[in-house]
């Protein structure tokens, strides 16, 4: 028998289920939470939704703990967003009826920034709230400055403080007529909003009917065995494969005008792993900073690919792991720090961890990543309509340690790609080529993967704001264990290079190109 099976029998005999029972009752709860991600993508009108799929539904427990998360993007599986439980501090379970839904964006509480938006929603069941829905996804447009580099929070768009979105089955009119007053695209935006809405309704619905035919009352028993599997079978791999000691890595990535520095320290003792970020770089002034939540995202999901990469999403997952940066440094930002642009620093927490693991962990190892530009396209169509997209062009992935990375394949964020043709009927651009940059990767017993060069030209009559953000196009990726290095990226706008992260104004025939870097090898050429 298994690890896996073992603590599922154990977990289940624990908690007064079978081992097949808990089995098959949790597939299905998976099931409902699909459901509800299955409803926000019919409904949502954002590309980045329905296209990059950058949106998650989470099934929590009344304590608002984590059960299941449906099979999105790393950054939204819910591995440490708190919404839940800072909402009930406002608004207390007690105080909630059915048809109730909770909204929030602050991003020290959900994925670190606020056009992340979260709607939480209690689960009723014969009267009584059985566990809570918490659907979240990004927003393509939040308001906030285009044209420069906001210095603080308050510059980077509308702040949702805690607030019904519904109240007994209504829709509160005064936020969304603030909400669309304070955004680019308020229909589209609004639209994205009633998404998450009926997101947690098909939720609600879902659950009753599973609680129903399972004969279960709620899920207290299922949701304890399966917290509990999942923490044992985590427990068991952590023990398997990492010896007890200190590990030490470290990154660098572009900041505002000079290098930031991750250093983590990864302590593995008795089946837990502690990750320390102390000795990063400090806070910054512009909107690179990641909040607790956002570091730990990236933590917990680069443990559980080296690790345990099938074990499904809960807390009993990451229970084992923990997390800690000091306050004030750009992993753990007092507010009101700047952090739209998190992504362009959180993405390379992995690569610190994964060098300090890599003696440890040596055959579960990955050279870093070429990563991936988050482009923002804004404007204004010629019949009057404002425009507001995103969009990813992914870099390589790093090589294996036993095969060669994958082009074009963005490492660790695991979002879709946009089809040129969407974007083009979406956003008045022609893209003039899209073509895997050949030896861009890294050297290596196994090569790096390439990265890509992406140019499009600008048919708006009207100026058309683009910033394109990434985050290391100066630092090339390293190889591992002897690798090579992969190549750089970098932005150019007819031609002439532009800084990273920094809006560029497009008039009509303005060619952007736009290069992700290589990733880098693995283990020296033969």
């Amino acid at each position: 028998m298994t690890t896996m099976h073992t603590n599922a029998a154990a977990a289940a005999h624990e908690h007064g289920l079978g081992p097949i029972d808990l089995e098959v009752l949790w597939s299905q709860l998976v099931t409902v939470v699909d459901e509800a991600a299955y409803a926000i993508l019919r409904t949502s009108m954002s590309k980045i939704v329905v296209e990059a799929r950058d949106f998650g539904a989470l099934l929590l427990d009344p304590a608002g703990r984590l059960l299941v998360s449906d099979a999105g993007v790393a950054s939204k599986i819910g591995t440490n967003s708190i919404a839940a439980r800072e909402l009930l501090k406002s608004f207390p379970a007690d105080t909630l009826a059915p048809g109730d839904m909770l909204v929030t964006n602050n991003p020290w509480w959900i994925m670190g920034h606020l056009n992340d938006v979260a709607v939480v929603a209690p689960l009723f069941h014969h009267g009584r709230i059985v566990g809570f829905a918490e659907c979240m996804a990004h927003m393509s447009d939040i308001g906030g400055c285009l044209s420069a580099q906001p210095r603080e929070l308050y510059e980077e768009g509308l702040i949702i403080p805690p607030l019904k979105i519904m109240d007994r089955g209504r829709e509160n009119a005064t936020f969304f007529a603030l909400l669309k007053a304070n955004v680019r695209v308020p229909a589209q935006i609004a639209s994205d909003m009633r998404a998450l809405i009926s997101g947690c309704s098909v939720m609600q619905r879902e659950l009753s009917r599973f609680l129903d035919e399972s004969g279960l009352p709620d899920l207290e028993r299922l949701g304890g065995a399966i917290v509990a599997h999942s923490e044992q079978t985590m427990r068991a791999a952590i023990r398997a494969l990492l010896p007890d000691g200190t590990y030490r890595g470290h990154t660098q990535l572009e900041g505002a005008g000079r290098p930031m520095d991750i250093h983590a320290t990864v302590t593995v003792r008795a089946g837990e792993v502690g990750i320390d970020f102390a000795g990063s770089t400090p806070q910054q002034n512009v909107g690179i900073n990641c909040t607790m939540v956002y570091t730990h995202v990236w933590c917990a999901y680069i443990m559980k690919c080296l690790l345990c990469p099938t074990l499904p999403n809960n807390e009993g997952t990451f229970a084992p792991l923990r997390v800690s940066a000091p306050e004030g440094c750009f992993l753990n930002p007092l507010p009101p720090a700047p952090v739209r642009l998190k992504s362009s620093s959180g993405h390379f927490i992995p690569d610190a961890i994964v060098e300090a693991l890599q003696d440890a962990l040596s055959e579960r190892l990955l050279a870093e990543s070429g990563n991936k530009f988050a482009v923002l396209f804004s404007g204004v169509h010629e019949d009057g309509r404002r425009f507001s997209e995103s969009m990813f062009i992914m870099g390589g992935m790093g090589a294996r340690l036993d095969r060669p990375g994958l082009d074009c394949r963005s490492f660790p964020a695991n979002s879709s790609n946009l089809p040129v043709e969407v974007l083009e009927a979406t956003v008045p651009v022609r893209v003039r080529h899209k073509r895997i940059r050949r030896d861009s990767g890294g050297a290596g017993a196994w090569r790096g993967g390439g990265g890509q060069e992406f140019e499009f030209e600008s048919l708006s009559p009207a100026p058309m704001t683009v910033r394109a953000s990434h985050g290391k196009l100066g630092i090339p990726p390293k190889g591992l264990r002897g690798g090579q290095p992969g190549s750089t990226g970098g932005i150019r706008k007819n031609g002439e290079p532009v800084p990273d992260k920094t809006p560029m104004t497009l008039a009509q025939g303005d060619v952007v190109t736009l290069s992700t870097p290589g990733a880098g090898g693995m283990r020296p050429p033969r």
